[in-house]
């Protein structure tokens, strides 16, 4: 018995020898390549959480949560840029060596060395496709859950030096919100010039909004409390109830004070001394708007809420189920443009009719609510639509660059390592361009959702089919070479005309 008659039943499944070796060819560069883009994107974001985080008092385990987290959604950006890279390194240093060229003398075919490359990148595709489909947005809805859990852990956190940050929008029927500012925050936790205000919105007030010559009350607000501070810090104390809450220690500073009854200001001077101002936590509130990121959601649960807003019903998307609990079902985008035009309709004929004021501003603030859901609503089904195409183009690239690596890395040759690495990175730039400049035009109204995620994957295949047909002995079908006819034609032609002009000017010995 000699060594190629062992294995029993599994040697029929065992790879021939020739195409293991090509493999192995592959393997290497792409390990490599992987290992090198995926630690400048983590450096990237190692470089924030230390600014960030360490010294911060966050447990390192959680640290390592969230690294993890950031490794995951990694993955699939760096996963294509290894295949193309990898894949114009073996297929180079194949041609380079002759190795090729006495694979086909031997009798080995063309589509037997390019076949692959294309195995390589059928499995990296189907890996990515995972990652993206499941594990990515997994990752993704735990990296949110980690900077909520920083928000509530310390607040400070949060704070982006230079700007207001707090409530950003004012929840329906809360009364009050608070923006605060810092200076900046230092390895302490400590801050500097720090405001904080808190405003109020009433139903009473001056403020209008004219709708076809018809003036509808919004109500008013007005600031009630200015805190400004040079000096700030995080502490923890026991409150009346023995529970632990966060407040922020302010020094040097001064407190403005707007009293509505008597409409007077009172001023509080702490410039020599101290206060603290305690954090208010978030409640959860239940508002009437779409509250999904496209980006957390698992495939199968991504196309559930897309058909849920598209046509299926509003009331199934996660954050409005408030809907239900007011006996509305709203049948997608579509049924909800109808029950705000029916909502115009009314308001104008009340205001015609002279209806009652408070009559018209109940409809008016559903009205508003409702059109501003419409337009939300639209935004968020676009969102969702090109979410769904980067799902599959992004696995597919890695398919597209080892069908592109191959006729590339023949292209090269023996001009090195340096040119092959430089054909890469020309082309993941190209490929870059295409899908974020394509992607944000997808947003526009007049523009397919599909162009933007696509147009990369588009361009670098047209490219990809020329080299592979110019620089290769590789040939289309004949029923497609007949319908290219022209393009066959005019290349004969042209290549004619050029070695004519070319043969006018002999060159000099």
């Amino acid at each position: 018995m000699v060594d190629t008659d062992r294995g029993g039943f599994f040697r029929k499944f065992k790879l021939p020898v020739l195409r293991l070796y090509i493999l192995k060819e592959i393997l290497s560069p792409f390990l490599v390549a992987l290992s090198f883009f995926t630690m400048i994107y983590m450096a990237v974001a190692i470089q924030k959480m230390i600014g960030l985080f360490v010294g911060k008092g966050i447990d390192f385990f959680r640290l390592l949560d969230y690294m993890g987290y950031v490794f995951g959604n990694t993955l699939p950006m760096t996963i294509p840029m290894a295949c193309l890279m990898s894949g114009i390194m073996a297929a180079g240093r194949l041609s380079g060596d002759s190795e090729i060229t006495a694979m086909r003398a031997s009798g080995v075919s063309f589509p037997f060395i390019y076949s692959n490359f294309l195995i390589f990148g059928f499995v990296t595709t189907l890996i990515v496709a995972y990652l993206n489909f499941y594990l990515g947005p997994e990752n993704t809805r735990k990296m949110k859950e980690f900077d909520n859990w920083i928000a509530t852990y310390n607040p400070l956190l949060a704070i982006q030096p230079g700007q207001f940050s707090g409530d950003k929008t004012q929840d329906l029927f809360a009364e009050k919100g608070r923006t605060m500012y810092s200076g900046g925050v230092d390895s302490n936790g400590n801050l500097s010039k720090v405001q904080i205000r808190e405003w109020q919105i009433s139903a009473s007030g001056t403020d209008y909004i004219v709708l076809n010559n018809l003036m509808v009350p919004m109500g008013g607000s007005r600031v009630l409390q200015i805190i400004n501070a040079n000096e700030g810090l995080l502490v923890e104390k026991k409150n009346a109830k023995g529970e632990y809450e966060k407040s922020i220690r302010l020094k040097k500073g001064f407190v403005i004070e707007w009293n509505p009854e008597t409409e007077s200001i009172n001023i509080t001077n702490f410039m020599n001394g101290e206060m603290d101002y305690n954090v208010p936590s978030k409640k959860e509130v239940k508002t009437l708007g779409i509250n999904v990121k496209p980006d957390t959601f698992s495939l199968p649960m991504l196309l559930e809420i897309r058909a849920a807003i598209e046509s299926e019903g509003l009331e199934k998307i996660p954050g409005l189920e408030m809907l239900n609990e007011m006996g509305m079902s709203i049948k997608g985008v579509d049924g909800l443009a109808q029950i705000v035009e029916k909502l115009k309709f009314e308001i104008l004929m009340g205001a015609q009719s002279g209806g009652g004021q408070d009559d018209l501003t109940q409809k008016f603030a559903i009205f508003s609510q409702l059109s501003e859901l419409l337009n939300e609503s639209k935004k968020t089904l676009t969102a969702f639509n090109i979410e769904v195409h980067k799902r599959f183009a992004t696995p597919l690239s890695c398919q597209i660059f080892f069908f592109l690596s191959f006729p590339l890395g023949l292209v090269v040759k023996r001009s090195g390592k340096g040119m092959s690495f430089t054909l890469a990175v020309v082309f993941l730039l190209v490929y870059y361009l295409f899908f974020i400049f394509g992607t944000g035009i997808s947003y526009k109204a007049n523009v397919p959702d599909w162009l933007g995620p696509w147009s990369a994957n588009i361009v670098i295949s047209a490219i990809s089919g020329y080299i592979m047909m110019t620089r290769t002995d590789a040939k289309l079908p004949e029923s497609i070479r007949r319908h290219l006819g022209f393009y066959f034609r005019f290349r004969n032609w042209w290549e004619t005309k050029f070695e004519a002009v070319k043969n006018r000017f002999p060159r000099k010995k």
